[in-house]
């Protein structure tokens, strides 16, 4: 009994930490300043839909340069990484990444579908070309979306997706960035076991965080 009872305080002890730990992780989030908005973010995707996707991503590339200097990977760290994620396949091409934003250029050239993934993070999707379905939880009918079109997906959210091949889209998140490579990884870590697409999604992450961790450091003044 006595026993038990340690058990019993030390697991109300660790689900009280945890609490704490979420609670802190919550107000941070809430209160801290964000380099993008997902209205801008939108804004940009929209006015190039409906171009040749290559096109609209070289441009939008250009535009976030000239809003963000500092903030968007440089030409040589940009390379298009698959992802393997609830059934899904696609391509990402990573263009900011910290611990509570990323900017991202997603998109098939197959037909593809699965599972959206359920995260601490808002993630929004304006399309530039294709087409994409979205089966919310709860719901007995599925939505079309077309090119200028912006998908949100909130936090704690789950739903049913399909991409049509040569669907392409410009993705911003934000929330707990790293809460979200669990579900992108997992297909790739038990599934594909394509170790050399791991390597190259986790390298492409921790380029992006350094670029964050020297922008910050430089309006230090260090």
């Amino acid at each position: 009994m006595e026993a038990a009872g340690r058990r019993a305080l030390r697991a109300g002890l660790a689900l009280g930490a945890l609490a704490l730990v979420l609670q802190g992780l919550r107000g941070w989030l809430a209160s801290k300043r964000y380099e993008f908005t997902p209205a801008e973010i939108a804004q940009l995707a929209r006015h190039h839909a409906g171009l040749d996707h290559e096109l609209a991503f070289s441009k939008i590339i250009v535009e976030l340069r000239k809003k963000h200097p500092g903030h968007i990977l440089p030409d040589e760290d940009l390379q298009w990484v698959f992802v393997n994620a609830g059934g899904w396949m696609g391509s990402m091409c990573l263009l900011h990444a910290s611990l509570t934003e990323y900017v991202l250029l997603f998109g098939t050239a197959v037909d593809t579908g699965g599972h959206s993934g359920r995260y601490w993070a808002d993630i929004s999707d304006t399309i530039i070309s294709g087409t994409f379905r979205q089966w919310k939880e709860g719901t007995t009918r599925s939505e079309i979306y077309y090119p200028g079109d912006t998908i949100v997906h909130q936090a704690g959210e789950a739903t049913s997706v399909q991409w049509s091949a040569g669907t392409w889209m410009v993705e911003y998140g934000r929330g707990f960035i790293p809460s979200t490579l669990a579900f992108a990884l997992a297909d790739t870590l038990f599934s594909t076991q394509d170790f050399v697409t791991l390597f190259y999604t986790l390298r492409v992450y921790a380029k992006g965080l350094l670029l964050e961790a020297n922008a910050f450091f430089s309006t230090l003044g260090c």
